[in-house]
């Protein structure tokens, strides 16, 4: 077994092994750059964006502000209304997103069988 070629962010070297003739681990191997770029894009999905914390602010100040009677209920409930229109826009943008990438994702795998198939003569 030897040590990974490749440099990790602070500059040392990568401790992963690798079984020769390969000299990159996963992470560092320049063929998985796009497979990395993917799963990196990917890994930001769980934390709140700042539109999605903006909306929780100011539903709560609406609410608030009807609760203490400083907003009429019926400009509440418009606004709260126009929030929602924007909550199922941004889901729309989000599912919209998904599908694009389940698309490549799929070119992708159908790319790899193709090659297969031309090098094994097979189809």
């Amino acid at each position: 077994m030897a040590l990974c070629a490749g440099t990790k962010r602070n500059g040392e070297g990568c401790t992963a092994t690798v079984e020769p003739p390969l000299r990159y681990c996963w992470w560092h191997d320049p063929a998985n750059a796009k497979k990395r770029h993917r799963a990196a894009s990917k890994g930001g999905r769980g934390k709140t964006s700042k539109v999605t914390k903006g909306l929780h602010e100011l539903l709560e100040d609406l609410a608030n502000r009807v609760i203490e009677g400083t907003l009429e209920t019926s400009r509440g409930a418009v606004a709260n209304q126009l929030i929602g229109t924007r909550i199922r826009l941004l889901e729309y943008e989000r599912r919209l997103k998904e599908q694009e990438e389940l698309e490549g994702r799929l070119e992708e795998l159908e790319a790899i069988l193709t090659q297969r198939k031309d090098v094994s003569g097979w189809g």
